[in-house]
């Protein structure tokens, strides 16, 4: 599993060597854009990153649960792309026979 911090740390370890930022900024920069992509979410705005995926709320109804009543609330949704969601799919494929692999369309997803 990879958390935030050891993500943060590989990204600003690529920006260093790329583009020669220090990994102290190429840090901040990464929490900057980690707060912005918060930010806007909880706005319950739609947020789009072109060949990862989109970040969305979706509104849930009020319901009835054994034990207490759930209200009405928001729920963080990520819908991949088709690439990633392509990405992940040939890799089971490839561990197990029960999966056919499939090819990448480069349609808009």
């Amino acid at each position: 599993m990879i958390n935030k911090v050891s993500l943060m740390h590989s990204l600003a370890r690529k920006i260093n060597k790329t583009a020669g930022v220090s990994l102290r900024d190429a840090s901040l920069c990464i929490d900057v854009i980690f707060d912005a992509i918060t930010d806007a979410i909880s706005r319950g705005e739609r947020v789009e990153l072109r060949g990862f995926g989109s970040f969305f709320v979706r509104e849930t109804a009020a319901r009835k649960a054994v034990f207490a009543d759930v209200p009405a609330h928001g729920r963080v949704v990520f819908r991949p792309c088709q690439k990633l969601r392509l990405s992940v799919w040939n890799k089971i494929a490839r561990q197990t026979s029960n999966f056919p692999a499939k090819e990448i369309n480069n349609e808009k997803d």
